[in-house]
């Protein structure tokens, strides 16, 4: 099952106290995964606690970089969709770290998942895992008090359900609306949709 927005009071309460206009000039930069000019791109939006996403990190993305992302076919950007305030923290710390490391960072997050989000003292835990990716302790303190990049964040994830209708995670939203794809999928299933894209551009 997917993570529902609607079922999460909490997150609405902490998005409802930010009501952002979203502009070009202050979108997150684009955190790719693969090459710039694959021809197929695939949005996908996750939360750094949605237990589908770290299934899809953990045990799909890594058969699809060999078929598809490593041979220039397809890339992957990350779009920030947080469905509570600890997915926030994590997502903020990760837009933090050097732009190497943030794909690496984002799947040791994901391999982990219990042991961060579950742990007594939340923001050290992130402080820690980012210490070993290496940000620094007071670099990555800063970042979880980076009310800005917090509001930014929120703000994209606000455009998203806006005009994309994103209502949960994980959404993969291939070559800008062309398919989409909700919920857990398999590699099959994503593979059914790269084969049938790539044929029709031959």
């Amino acid at each position: 099952m997917t993570r529902s927005v609607s079922l999460l009071s909490g997150l609405v309460a902490l998005l409802c106290a930010v009501a952002l206009p979203v502009l070009a000039d202050d979108s997150l930069p684009d955190r790719i995964l693969g090459r710039r000019d694959a021809p197929i791109t695939v949005e996908e939006y996750v939360s750094m606690t949605c237990p589908h996403c770290a299934e899809f990190y953990i045990k799909d993305l890594p058969e699809l970089e060999k078929t598809y992302v490593d041979t220039g076919k397809v890339r992957f950007i990350l779009r920030d969709f947080p469905l509570d305030g600890v997915a926030l923290k994590a997502a903020v710390v990760a837009r933090c770290m050097p732009e190497d490391e943030y794909y690496p960072f984002i799947k040791t997050l994901y391999g982990n998942m219990m042991a961060w989000a579950n742990a007594q003292n939340v923001d050290q835990a992130l402080i820690q895992y980012a210490k070993l990716g290496g940000l620094s302790e007071a670099n990555a303190k800063t970042c979880l008090q980076d009310q800005v990049l917090q509001d930014r964040v929120i703000a994209e994830r606000t455009k998203a359900a806006e005009k994309l209708n994103i209502q949960a995670t994980p959404t993969f939203v291939i070559n800008y609306g062309v398919e989409k794809l909700q919920g857990a999928q398999t590699v099959a299933q994503f593979s059914a949709v790269f084969d049938r894209l790539l044929a029709a551009k031959k």
